[in-house]
């Protein structure tokens, strides 16, 4: 069995107070150390669908099935354990005595070495000269020939050159919070930006936390000709404006999609009762099926039009937790995955009805380079990242140590 203080995240889950959470660990861990083994799978079981891929519930599930004699449950929970962390050291645990001389634990062993293997696709394009930029997003005007990059930390957007990577200020305005994804519009004449009051953000103060606005600016003359915000506390990280200019956000604070039409901000689509942390969107060339990623869940598509959704099963091998940029491109989704160990970049291959994942492949994985690359975007049949955004070099104060950033790198991933 796993304990860990640091790691126990109580108010990630939205249906179980954390209290509630709480309690039901304690008593997991009463249940444990009487050797009540069939209580702590009971409430290990629940812990676990309460908050997926949680690394402590997700551990003691496959130490609870071991004690129990659940060989197969236990070697399919290390399996997944492995996948999102393969860092964490479970082989000379007591707890799993049971199975280590099985064929199964020895493949889980095998598994947990493979994920070490460097895979390396993507190629840099750039290095930015503005060093405590921190990019989340990237994104190209055509028309302008012109690349942008968002900024967290510097509450702004820069605009830089594709081959020397000077920056310049493109949007900076003082009343601006730490910016997200940005898209343009089918004829370039409106950038839409996700904004979001976060503490890594120069002059934050708690005035801002929880406010998040969407903004329109008129691409020529780079001014806000529009703000759009809704009640409550929000974090909107990621957005995708279709054809007809429908603007689609995600809310990584409250589980929900927002839909922006005719000037108007409303909510959409809601994951309040399924969903946890809503990350990267995107859609099909059809605009008929919407892609979301929960980064502690995995993907969900909605339909457009009835709106109903389904959570896609991943093939054995690989997961859906910590997706973050999530972009689709020829009936596949290539998402940027930073919340996993070691972390990488994987093409998922859907099938004909899009409604599920047929195959996958990794396109990059274990590389030094990469240090929580974000968002993504499409320039051709070009893939574009950042590979590098400096979130653990910030101090428990949400400071920036200067000496732990490196500057911005921009990848590319070509089809």
């Amino acid at each position: 069995m796993k304990k860990s203080l640091l790691l126990l995240l109580w108010l990630i889950s939205p249906f179980v107070s954390a209290q509630s959470q709480r309690e039901m660990y304690n008593n997991s861990v009463k249940a444990y150390e009487a050797k009540d083994y069939v209580t702590f799978l009971k409430l290990t079981k629940t812990l676990d669908s309460l908050r997926p891929f949680h690394p402590t519930f997700t551990y003691n599930l496959a130490s609870a099935y071991a004690l129990n004699g659940k060989t197969d449950a236990s070697l399919a929970v290390l399996k997944r354990l492995v996948l999102m962390n393969n860092t964490t050291e479970f082989e000379k645990d007591t707890d799993f005595s049971s199975i280590q001389n099985t064929e199964g634990f020895k493949a889980v062993l095998d598994l947990k070495s493979t994920q070490n293997t460097l895979i390396a696709h993507s190629n840099k394009v750039v290095t930015l000269s503005e060093t405590t930029l921190h990019p989340e997003g990237v994104t190209y005007l055509a028309k302008a020939k012109t690349w942008l990059a968002s900024s967290i930390h510097k509450r702004k957007i820069v605009s830089f050159n594709h081959k020397t990577g000077v920056c310049k200020d493109w949007l900076a305005e003082a009343n601006v919070f730490a910016v997200f994804a940005m898209k343009a519009d089918a004829k370039e004449q409106y950038l839409w930006v996700a904004t979001s009051a976060m503490p890594e953000m120069e002059n934050f103060s708690k005035e801002f936390e929880g406010k998040a606005e969407i903004l329109k600016v008129d691409i020529k003359t780079k001014q806000i000709v529009r703000r759009f915000t809704v009640e409550g506390h929000h974090v909107f990280g990621d957005l995708l404006v279709t054809k007809n200019n429908v603007v689609y956000v995600s809310d990584s604070a409250k589980p929900m999609l927002y839909k922006i039409e005719n000037e108007e901000m409303k909510p959409w689509v809601s994951f309040e009762n399924e969903g946890f942390n809503l990350q990267g969107i995107t859609i099909n060339d059809q605009e008929d099926r919407l892609f979301v990623a929960d980064y502690l869940k995995g993907i969900a598509v909605v339909d457009v039009k009835t709106l109903s959704k389904t959570w896609l099963q991943l093939p054995e091998g690989t997961i859906g937790k910590g997706i973050d940029g999530l972009v689709f491109y020829k009936n596949k989704l290539i998402a940027v995955q930073n919340g996993v160990a070691p972390i990488r970049l994987t093409q998922l291959n859907l099938n004909s009805a899009q409604n599920g994942i047929e195959s996958f492949r990794i396109l990059d994985n274990n590389r030094p380079e990469f240090d929580e690359p974000a968002l993504a975007t499409m320039v051709g049949n070009k893939l574009y990242f950042f590979a590098n955004s400096p979130w653990k070099a910030y101090d428990k104060n949400a400071v920036l140590d200067v000496s732990k950033v490196k500057n911005p790198e921009l990848y590319y991933w070509a089809f």
